[in-house]
Order: C-alpha cells, then structure tokens, then sequence
C-alpha cells in the first residue's frame, strides 16, 4: 500500500533523528499532474545513499518536484521551520506564480518541515493505514496533527483565507476497496489489477473449491458466500467500489439485486448487452427500481474490444479510476 509505505518510510526517518519536509497537494485544477492528496517527503541524504537526497512519494514530478526538492534541501540544510501554502500554475503568465511545467491548471501545495516532535503524529497516521482504521490528518501553520477516530464526511477539505490562515485536512486510514464478485478468471486479473492501484481486494464467490479462489494471491480477503447475502459483507460509503463478474446470469442477478441499492461509490455489471438487459428486468421484477438501475455501469469497462480476462480487467480498473478521481477533483473549500 502506497500510503502505508509513504508514512512507514517517513517515520523511519524521523525516528533516525532526521528532519524532513513533507509536500501535500491540497486542491488542484485540470491538467495538473498532481491531485489533491500527492504527497513527497524530502530529507537529507547520507554515505549510505552517496550524498543524494532521499525521497518518498510524488507531488507531479518533472520541474517543479525538481525545484522544490531543491527549495526543501535548503531548508533543511538551514534548519528552517517551513509551514507553507502556495498555490503553482502550470503556464507563465504576469501575476501567477509559475510551476515550471506548461500542461495548464494548477495545484495548491502545503509545505511542513518535520521533526523528532511529530513522530507521534506521523506514527498514528502510519498505523492508521496499517490497521485500516480511520483518521483525520490536519495540515495549517500550526504543524501537523493527527486525530484517530475522526473523518469528515469528503476525502479532502481545504478551508484558506489568506497565506497565513488555511486549513487542511485528509480522511486517512480507509483505504478504497474494490468488492468483486466472481472468482473466476476475471475476477482474479481484476484482482490483480486493482491491488497494483492500491486498492484493498476484497472478492466473493458462492461456490466452494473454486481453483482460481485457491490460486489467488492478490485479493486481501477471499470470501465464500451466498450471493443472496452479498448486502451484508460490503461496506457502503464513497470508498466502496463494486464489481459484478460471475460465471452466469441468475448469479448475476441475484448479486445485483443484493447491492443494487447500496450506497457504494460506483457498481459495475460485466455482460453482453443483451445479457444485461435481461438481467436488469429480472432485477427490476425482484424489486429494484430504474434510478437505482441507472446507477449500474453496464457493461463495466471502457471499451477495449478484448475478450481476454486481463483487457478486460485493465478496461474495468480504467473506469473505476476515471470515477475515483473525478471524486477526488471535488475537493471541499470551507
């Protein structure tokens, strides 16, 4: 897990003796390359790594991570406190201060310089995402604070007045779960696929000695269920991603039926069209309604026209991360 990793790497440092500044991307506009909640933590290197600075994470990459990787060493080097917010726009226009890149739009960055005194925040947010609890960070000229047991209702809330009073804060902890239901070939590429994204995999079958569930070493929780009960192993809330991907149209329908009504951010359904809208009248008989059809991504994917099971799992992962971060685009400003 890419979080986890990030904030483990940055608490080692810490805990060595070493300061840091951390970079938080905390809202941004179309063509940025980095989106709210990037992050990069910069120290200074050692013999160990030959002098070179060392790095975590990304806030975008290519000229502005350069500078400001250079702006962080010479922080560091004077043993500055930095507590910062600036906003860097991706063309060179008179009055807008430039991030060196010309792909448009912009992204607001939160610098904090790090220290022995704010290993306890950094730990509890490490432990956060270990434990997949929740936990809400704060960044503002005060420092770093972390609080466990707290989250906003969005992902992302930037409150700013001015340069000198502004606000942060980041849900961290839960991390997004994909729920995929089928086991089979599919099920198992999707599987891969989304663990790479740093999704959690959770996935479901209702048949016993499935030899893909066996083999699957990508899913953190394989789950034998009855497809009928799928409503009470999936989580609702806008970190929740569901897949509809078994082996035959009555489990199909039986699966759609008992998460159709879910308060999940985004259903998909695999099948043929033809399939699908068979499947959808059946659910509609057993109940479920046409706004809450409406909601169903069906046929899941972007089109590819593959009919392999990995195509078809980049294809699903394509429009499950078209609709992650356009979410993750909708940052609060209080």
């Amino acid at each position: 897990m890419k979080e986890q990793l990030f904030w483990k790497t940055l608490r080692s440092w810490l805990a060595a003796g070493r300061t840091a500044m951390l970079f938080v991307v905390v809202a941004s506009e179309k063509g940025s390359p980095g989106n709210a909640g990037f992050k990069m933590a910069v120290t200074l290197g050692d013999d160990e790594s030959g002098g070179e600075p060392l790095l975590a994470g990304t806030i975008g990459g290519g000229i502005m991570e350069r500078n400001l990787i250079s702006e962080a060493l010479a922080a560091l080097h004077a043993q500055t406190t930095v507590r910062s917010i600036r906003k860097l726009h991706h063309y060179n226009r008179e009055g807008y201060a430039p991030s060196g890149l010309i792909c448009a739009g912009s992204q607001t960055i939160v610098t904090i310089s790090l220290a022995s005194a704010d290993i306890s925040a950094v730990e509890r947010i490490f432990y956060a995402f270990e434990q997949r609890t929740p936990l809400l960070m704060r960044l503002s000229p005060q420092g770093l604070m972390a609080r466990t047991g707290l989250q906003n209702a969005e992902r992302f809330r930037l409150d700013f007045s001015t340069n000198e009073a502004w606000n942060y804060e980041e849900n961290c902890g839960q991390q997004d779960v994909v729920f995929i239901v089928g086991g089979g070939h599919v099920g198992t590429a999707l599987s891969r696929q989304m663990a790479m994204l740093d999704f959690h995999v959770v996935v479901f079958d209702d048949r016993t000695n499935v030899p893909a569930m066996r083999t699957n070493a990508y899913a953190h929780e394989l789950l034998t269920v009855p497809y009928t009960a799928l409503g009470n192993y999936v989580q609702e809330g806008n970190s929740s991603y569901v897949v509809i991907v078994t082996t035959s149209y009555p489990s199909d329908v039986q699966a759609l039926v008992a998460l159709a009504s879910k308060n999940v951010c985004f259903i998909g359904l695999m099948g043929s069209a033809a399939k699908i809208k068979r499947i959808f009248a059946e659910a509609e008989a057993a109940g479920i309604s046409r706004e809450q059809l409406a909601r169903v991504h069906a046929p899941v994917g972007v089109q590819v026209n593959s009919d392999t099971p990995e195509e078809i799992a980049v294809s699903i992962a394509a429009e499950i991360i078209g609709v992650k971060n356009t979410r993750k685009e909708d940052v609060v400003k209080a």
